[in-house]
């Protein structure tokens, strides 16, 4: 299924830290994502010089990828809805954070905290972090976390990380 065409959106100003995000999503559910968010963050991504593409992807169980090498992300055409397809961008957008922030984006007393939040709103995905080697599971942790954020908060922190310069 094609990434619908973008809508526009309006720009938000960005937030002082992280901490007010993750509150928010302690107390909240997951939240379902549309296509009008999958195309800002999409377009977000491609105006800083990130190429986004959707592929058939043959590794079973693959969603996507972020390639930092080539600043390259690929979402997989194994969704079915929006959702899916924001889940993926989100989570493949925040390794694109980590690679502008140098390294993790979360505060370490965040940590266990989000590990609860996950595991009581998604476990499947917690314990799917531990399909990574141990070195990779804080920037998998941040990952799964950052795409349940609502898609406003989500652009955000890719502005506080990635800056909101665009990219000519």
């Amino acid at each position: 299924m094609p990434i619908k065409p973008l809508d526009f959106f309006k720009e938000w100003p960005s937030i002082a830290c992280f901490t007010p995000v993750l509150l928010l999503l302690a107390a909240a559910p997951v939240h379902a994502q549309s296509w009008a968010a999958v195309d800002a963050l999409r377009n977000k991504l491609s105006s800083h010089g990130v190429r986004v593409f959707q592929r058939n992807c043959s590794t079973r169980g693959l969603q996507g990828a972020y390639h930092p090498k080539n600043d390259t992300l690929i979402v997989c055409r194994t969704h079915r809805n929006a959702a899916e397809v924001w889940n993926t961008l989100a989570h493949e957008a925040t390794h694109r954070m980590q690679r502008c922030a140098g390294g993790s984006i979360t505060l370490p007393s965040q940590h266990l905290m989000m590990s609860r939040v996950l595991r009581r709103e998604t476990p499947e995905e917690w314990k799917s972090i531990r399909a990574y080697p141990r070195s990779q599971h804080l920037a998998e942790l941040e990952a799964r976390y950052t795409a349940k954020l609502p898609a406003k908060d989500v652009m955000k922190l890719f502005d506080r990380y990635c800056g909101s310069t665009v990219r000519v």
